[in-house]
């Protein structure tokens, strides 16, 4: 009997590490072939997405931030249950370990490996053009005026509406922005924890597990309908937050829906404000005095409105945790990945 339960101990971890080391292997191939990791996003994971959000679809509620919450509950009640019961080390590594490689799997496959395939120039096929110093201010200009004609002032929103012309829109350009139509169902859902991520600043956020999208009802309204787009993105398979924010502001600048199409500017313009600054420190102020001052009034506001609800310590955790993950994923910017939306916009300006 004794040697019977040796036998299945050790049969138990041979099968938990040769699926371990299996995964790693896999998951290293997907990384270092980007036409892999595209096939498999183009094919498999459509049919997944609409597997995963047609089940989230049927509730209002979050059902990945209520899997967040008991994954870190069932890793906090495995130690201190091993703690109580003077459970074996081995034991409890077992089951730490079969939890976490599930947990990557899942992530993965089930979305993950976005990470890993051809970028935005190469999917679309648009060549990359590096910064030129009059060529960006040409482009600054015209984006600011742009800006300015776009201009309106939003007192509120029909999400429900905004929703549907935002989707028609990706279904529309989804052939140009080389994203399969329809990657499964869009249903923005409000955040659990809302409060939390407000202090971290989080807008939203795409939760992989279940294929749900996320907008925190903090968002001011000018702000929305482009948060929406940035996160319907994230669905359709698009992995860097540069990358999303540029799909986001096309769709959203192409709206014949003025709030759609105001809200595309206005986000993205503080990161062509920032280029500016870091490229053209000289024609800074000649080119932020360009800009109307109601637009400069809504950055204003929405600046103020993010550090009302911040609280510094839990938003620089975020930053960190966020930028460390971003890294492990092959995106070498981290966190400042948002910011390299201007250079995609840059190369793309007025061909969608």
């Amino acid at each position: 009997m004794a040697k019977r339960n040796k036998d299945r101990e050790q049969w138990k971890w041979i099968k938990l590490l040769a699926g371990t080391a299996l995964l790693i292997v896999v998951l290293i191939v997907f990384s270092r072939s980007e036409s892999l990791s595209e096939g498999y996003m183009r094919t498999v994971y459509p049919v997944l997405a609409t597997v995963f959000s047609s089940v989230s679809v049927l509730v209002s509620f979050s059902l990945y931030d209520i899997f967040v919450i008991f994954g870190v509950l069932f890793y906090l009640s495995m130690i201190v249950y091993a703690i109580a019961r003077e459970k074996r080390f081995l034991d409890f590594l077992y089951i730490f370990l079969r939890f976490t490689v599930v947990l990557v799997a899942w992530f993965y496959f089930a979305w993950g490996i976005a990470y890993f395939r051809k970028d935005f120039y190469a999917r679309c096929d648009i060549p990359e053009i590096e910064y030129e110093p009059a060529d960006f201010k040409d482009f600054a200009l015209r984006f600011i005026d742009d800006a300015n004609l776009a201009y309106v002032k939003i007192n509120s929103l029909d999400e429900h509406d905004l929703r549907l012309k935002i989707e028609a829109l990706y279904k529309e350009k989804h052939d140009l922005l080389a994203i399969p139509y329809s990657n499964g169902k869009r249903r923005p859902k409000p955040m659990l924890i809302e409060p939390l991520y407000s202090k971290m600043g989080v807008s939203g956020y795409f939760g992989p597990f279940f294929n749900e999208i996320h907008v925190n009802d903090y968002v001011m309204y000018f702000d929305y309908p482009f948060t929406l787009a940035h996160e319907m993105a994230h669905q359709f398979g698009v992995a860097l937050e540069s990358e999303a924010n540029l799909y986001a502001f096309i769709v959203c600048a192409s709206s014949d829906d003025p709030q759609i199409k105001y809200s595309a500017y206005n986000s993205v313009l503080g990161y062509v404000l920032n280029d500016v600054a870091l490229f053209l420190p000289d024609d800074f102020e000649e080119l932020k005095a360009r800009i109307r001052p109601e637009i400069i009034a809504d950055l204003k506001a929405n600046r103020e409105h993010w550090l009302a609800a911040r609280n510094q310590s839990l938003s620089a955790a975020q930053n960190k945790i966020y930028d460390a993950y971003l890294k492990t994923n092959k995106i070498a910017s981290g966190h400042e990945n948002y910011s390299e939306v201007v250079g995609l916009i840059v190369s793309s300006y007025g061909r969608f």
